[in-house]
């Protein structure tokens, strides 16, 4: 890659400078992934599709994972401005998430409309980590995301979210509708 040791400790002169700058890099990102999203389509479906399908693409690209979740895991040992970092991406993708399901629910109150995005977070995080275990496997994700489909969790129409293209940067994703086994 062609990376000095030594720019890398210039600009990141502690391990937890490097680990906040690269979750706040992550909030950016996402939080420009969901305003694209938000820009496409205002349908239900196809914005958890597009979602569901942004964690999909990582085994789609060298078996990749979320870093605020793998991070997440050891939260407990890392310094504060990183748990912060951390805590701010859960709150984006709650926030963003709540937003979605406003659309699908637009009755619910606020607390509730909130525990339901945190578990969808929560559930997506978990497929993708599990799935990770299981060497990248890209049908226990989508078997995951059938399951929480079937249980009421993702409020999914059908035997799937459609999915539309919501500008990964992950060359080679296909967008593969969630809940759905490949070929």
């Amino acid at each position: 890659m062609g990376v000095k040791s030594a720019s890398v400790h210039y600009h990141f002169p502690t391990k937890p400078d490097l680990a906040e700058a690269l979750v706040n890099r992550r909030c950016a990102e996402q939080e420009a992934f969901f305003e694209e999203l938000f820009a496409r389509t205002q349908d239900y479906e196809e914005l958890i599709g597009g979602y569901i399908a942004m964690f999909r693409s990582g085994f789609d690209c060298g078996n990749r994972m979320c870093v605020a979740g793998v991070m997440s895991a050891e939260i407990s040992g890392l310094p504060d401005p990183v748990r912060a970092a951390i805590r701010r991406f859960k709150d984006l993708n709650v926030a963003w998430i709540s937003k979605m399901l406003r659309i699908r629910h637009p009755r619910m109150g606020g607390e509730p409309l909130r525990q339901r995005a945190f578990a969808i977070y929560a559930a997506l995080e978990g497929a993708q980590l599990i799935a990770h275990g299981l060497g990248g496997d890209a049908d226990a994700f989508d078997d995951m995301i059938g399951g929480y489909a079937a249980s009421g969790l993702l409020s999914l129409n059908g035997s799937g979210a459609r999915s539309i293209d919501a500008g990964s940067d992950h060359p080679g994703d296909e967008r593969k509708p969630a809940g759905r086994k490949r070929a």
